[in-house]
């Protein structure tokens, strides 16, 4: 199961998915504290919360990918 994720997430894909989710989060954010609207109970600042949270994702994802490249590098 492991070995099914760390694949997963050494593809491009997961990147991409994590930026653009954590841009329409902060967008989403943005635009209801402008309008100062709720949507389903989130304030605007628990959608740009939830867009950084993403923006951690990035983060972590290619910190996780330099460590695989690492691991290679001292195995091979």
């Amino acid at each position: 199961m492991i070995e099914k994720l760390m694949e997963a997430l050494a593809q491009n894909w997961s990147i991409f998915f994590f930026r653009i989710l954590g841009i329409t989060l902060v967008i989403v954010g943005i635009v209801t504290a402008a309008l100062s609207v709720t949507f389903a109970g989130f304030t605007p600042v628990l959608w740009v919360l939830l867009g950084i949270c993403s923006f951690l994702g990035v983060i972590c994802h290619t910190l996780f990918r330099i460590v695989m490249s690492m691991e290679r590098r001292t195995q091979d």
